[in-house]
């Protein structure tokens, strides 16, 4: 089999056309993804059209765009789309339905989410000279309430996306798990393991409240679980039977491809935290069995920021490759209850919004990333290279966003960052110089 190369890229929330943009640095980008045999990036956006629904259980910011807009990722030279994600159904299931009606429409083959659940496990495919690449997408935020469902007696499936559902573990210390549970029934709290009045049936909350926050000194509760232990913690755990159905979507696309991808979404951090640079618990051991079932490659996304890398049986696990295109900034409207939840007047405008809320400015990490290029000869990784990305934090509002690759110096210290984080993964991160650029190998550190 001749060599086949992929690109992988992390989150694109692409709002507004980026074509035009004239930096030479923008230019050599869209170069390196044209240039590859199959460049993927998650489509983490909501093209729904004109007479949206707003979801009830929008997660995060919702976000919308028009569809035209999908044009632009056919002049970036993007060929799979990964939809397994919690903005996938940020205007409900009919603008999910829109969306993948949309990319149909031009041909733009997508994972990760479809009108049933079946549908939304399977790959996508796309054929290149040196081989059939397949492409497998799930995101495990928000995974209960944008879910997908099979057809059943009586009805007709629901559109969503292919679910990590995750199990989180609050160990107690055990002379103390008495106290607690005994504070929690004594205010009003439902401690029964089965979880509700019938026996035998327990129907989970929602993964957490999405309106105001406790009072003043107070906490809450989520629908976790507290087990008494000698050491106190948090932990994050996959659903085995989800586990299993990515494990045989696996298996399948590898009887019917030479290459096999997984894209994973995953904002869960270390110890319950979200949007870090440590990945929560589950994570690592998912991506080894996904490896152990054929995957040659995983590639994650989710927290808006770099984790690290690994080299796994020597095939490359990427925990998190952070954003992608981010100019959200400019997004062109925000559903009425974005602005009561910051307690602005329904009259107010995105860029009202974005005047008031500036976390996103802040923080340095959600604007720096890299692209994973990775090369195949004969089934095995014969190159890798992580090119960083810079999406311009610092430039006015209506140009902040586009990604860029970077010079040699900021280039260096973002590999560098992400050398660290991959030590403890037993990988390293080699910076070599190419010109007027530079970019990173994953090798086995010592």
């Amino acid at each position: 089999m001749p060599d086949v190369s992929f690109l992988a890229t992390g989150d694109a929330m692409l709002t507004h056309a980026i074509s035009a943009t004239p930096d030479e640095a923008f230019r050599d980008l869209v170069e390196l993804l044209r240039g590859t045999d199959v460049t993927i990036t998650n489509l983490e956006m909501s093209y729904a059209g004109r007479g949206r629904h707003p979801s009830t259980t929008m997660h995060g910011t919702p976000m919308g765009a028009d569809p035209a807009l999908l044009s632009e990722f056919e002049f970036l030279g993007v060929n799979l789309f990964g939809l397994g994600n919690n903005h996938a159904t940020d205007y409900g299931t009919d603008g999910l339905v829109a969306t993948l009606e949309a990319l149909e429409r031009r041909n733009m083959p997508y994972a990760g989410a479809a009108r049933t659940l079946r549908e939304a496990r399977q790959a996508c495919y796309f054929d290149t000279p040196g081989g059939r690449v397949a492409f497998i997408s799930a995101g495990s935020s928000n995974a209960r309430l944008a879910l997908a469902a099979d057809i059943g007696a009586g009805d007709a499936g629901r559109a969503g996306i292919a679910p990590v559902r995750v199990n989180k573990t609050h160990y107690v210390r055990r002379d103390r798990f008495g106290d607690l549970r005994d504070l929690l029934a004594e205010t009003g709290v439902n401690i029964a393991s089965t979880g509700t009045t019938a026996p035998g049936i327990h129907f989970p909350y929602p993964d957490k409240n999405i309106y105001d926050g406790p009072p003043a000194g107070g906490i809450a509760v989520e629908s976790v679980h507290f087990v008494p232990d000698d050491k106190p913690r948090i932990q994050t755990d996959a659903l085995e039977r989800d586990i299993q159905a990515l494990e045989s979507a696996v298996d399948e696309a590898g009887r019917m491809a030479d290459l096999v991808v997984v894209g994973l979404h995953c904002h869960e951090g270390l110890q319950g935290r979200w949007n870090t640079d440590v990945p929560a618990e589950f994570l690592q051991p998912l991506g080894h069995r996904l490896i152990d079932a054929g995957a040659h490659a995983v590639m994650g996304h989710g927290p808006h920021m770099l984790r690290g890398v690994e080299l796994y049986r020597n095939r490359p696990i990427c925990y998190s490759l952070g954003n992608f295109i981010f100019n959200i900034e400019v997004t062109s409207a925000f559903p009425l209850e974005v602005y009561e939840q910051q307690g602005m007047p329904l009259s107010s405008s995105t860029a009202d919004l974005y005047d008031v809320v500036t976390g996103y400015h802040k923080q340095p990490y959600f604007w720096e990333s890299v692209v994973a290029r990775f090369t195949f000869s004969n089934g095995e990784l014969s190159s890798s290279e992580l090119h960083p990305i810079s999406m311009g934090r610092d430039l006015p509002r209506s140009r902040r966003g586009t990604p860029m690759l970077t010079s040699v110096e900021e280039g260096t210290r973002i590999l560098s960052r992400l050398d660290g984080l991959s030590r403890p993964f037993g990988t390293a991160v080699e910076i070599e110089r190419r010109g007027d650029r530079c970019f990173g190998r994953m090798i086995l550190s010592s």
